[in-house]
């Protein structure tokens, strides 16, 4: 994709020769004649890179720089600036290097090594962008560094990710809170054509107010509204070859919906209070806990929208329907915390294992993290017990039956009894002597329900 460019040069025939010369280079190149017109241009509009003259009637190249670099008049401290002179001025260069100019060119130089310098200045610009944006990320993210489990229902999702790979396609992610709709995310961002570039991602239920929650998005124009006291970039923008993931979409309210279906659409988004239309040249990803198409029904989501980024759906399942990978979630996170806090812990007892298993979850994985983490503290010895988890607030009702639910369309008798004895089995780590007992029937019966319906785990050789 084509790099802007702002030129400054008050000379017209160098002006006019040095812009064909990087239009030829694949530079989207914009012209200023003087410093209080490029001011001006730099004020309302996006740049990869600023190339100015020093010498310059009125506001000289010294000056923008010195602007650029204190972020005066909400110009971007971290916009590159490679200034232009004459042989004869090289020392002037030299202390624009020390203001905090990223390169100088002398007029005299060849076209190949001013566009090589340019490529090189903008690459160094590129890492340094992407760098402080991931910086702030991996703190907050470093324990989902993985995809932990082998169910099948993660390795489904995992085949689905490995079918997207390369693709620059939108994808909706919907399940539960907390069963981790963002990681999938950040999988599809890292197998994709955009890994190279920045991974933004924006809550939209996190802001109430609907100004807040456009600006966040779309940016805005110095006093586009009360507070706006400086241009201010979108995270469409700041997402610029890279993936935006829209987090919580269906909280979205219906005027930021018909802006987001726009701009999908036309590829370009408006700031707040501007009226230039701007590329929006990144990977969009959604995600929400709700049922889009009851949204739609109720009036809350527009329709149009929910066709357009529904096009390749991926549903997260929640943790109480994989619970093969429960056991390797928790001792993922409490070697995690253990190694953080510097604690003792070394695993489970038999009775943790097995109500790790069979607990529900309501919270998802978010949930079974927490408890990790709360066990380094309340956990008495190196092993944690099932009075460790009751402590934490994880525990079984005795005797509790199996939740049977019949949907509206009806359910078949044998569907019933295989849902059950998968349930069985998943709550005794498929055990199908412990799964008998927790349906009362014999071992026999069971095994004869394993054949009947053709169950399979990595855990047998042989039915048993």
């Amino acid at each position: 994709m084509a790099r802007r460019l702002l030129l400054i040069e008050d000379d017209p025939i160098f002006l006019k020769r040095l812009q064909a010369n990087l239009r030829a280079a694949g530079f989207r190149v914009e012209i200023a004649a003087d410093g209080r017109s490029a001011l001006e241009k730099l004020k309302t509009a996006w740049f990869d890179l600023v190339v100015t003259d020093i010498r310059l009637p009125g506001v000289d190249g010294l000056e923008i720089l010195g602007r650029i670099k204190s972020g005066q008049e909400g110009l971007d401290p971290a916009l590159p600036v490679v200034v232009l002179t004459s042989v004869r001025d090289v020392d002037t260069a030299v202390r624009a290097m020390r203001n905090g100019a990223a390169d100088y060119l002398t007029k005299e130089a060849e076209k190949q090594e001013i566009v090589m310098r340019l490529e090189r200045v903008l690459e160094q610009s590129a890492l340094a962008n992407e760098n402080r944006y991931l910086r702030a990320q991996i703190e907050q993210h470093s324990e989902f560094r993985k995809m932990i489990g082998e169910s099948a229902a993660l390795r489904a999702i995992k085949d689905e990710i490995a079918d997207l790979a390369g693709q620059d396609v939108p994808v909706l992610l919907t399940g539960e809170t907390g069963v981790g709709k963002e990681l999938v995310a950040r999988a599809l961002h890292r197998t994709g054509p955009n890994s190279a570039g920045p991974f933004v991602d924006v809550n939209c239920g996190a802001l109430p107010d609907e100004n807040l929650l456009l600006s966040e998005l779309f940016g805005h124009e110095r006093g586009a509204f009360t507070g706006a006291v400086s241009l201010k970039r979108g995270k469409f923008e700041l997402a610029e070859g890279g993936t935006l993931f829209l987090d919580e979409i269906g909280d979205m309210p219906l005027e930021a919906q018909s802006r987001i279906l726009k701009t999908i659409e036309g590829l370009q988004v408006t700031r707040l209070g501007g009226s230039r239309p701007i590329e929006a040249r990144c990977r969009l990803l959604f995600a929400t806990n709700k049922n889009l198409e009851q949204e739609v029904e109720k009036g809350h989501f527009r329709q149009d929208l929910f066709y357009r980024i529904n096009l390749l759906p991926i549903t997260i399942p929640p943790l109480r329907e994989r619970r093969d990978d429960i056991p390797l979630l928790a001792r993922f996170f409490l070697e995690q915390f253990r190694e953080k806090y510097r604690k003792p812990l070394r695993g489970f007892d038999e009775d943790a294992l097995t109500i790790l298993r069979a607990y529900n979850w309501p919270g998802n994985v978010r949930e079974l993290r927490n408890v990790m983490e709360r066990l380094i503290f309340r956990s008495k010895a190196e092993t944690i017990t099932a009075e460790d988890l009751k402590r934490c607030g994880v525990s079984l009702v005795p005797d509790q039956p199996l939740p049977v639910a019949i949907p509206e369309g009806g359910l078949s008798l044998d569907e019933m009894e295989r849902r059950l004895v998968i349930e069985a089995l998943e709550r005794t780590d498929w055990s199908q002597k412990k799964a008998a007992a927790l349906l009362g029937i014999s071992v026999d019966r069971m095994s004869n329900r394993v054949k009947k319906y053709g169950l399979t785990h990595s855990s047998w050789r042989i039915y048993r």
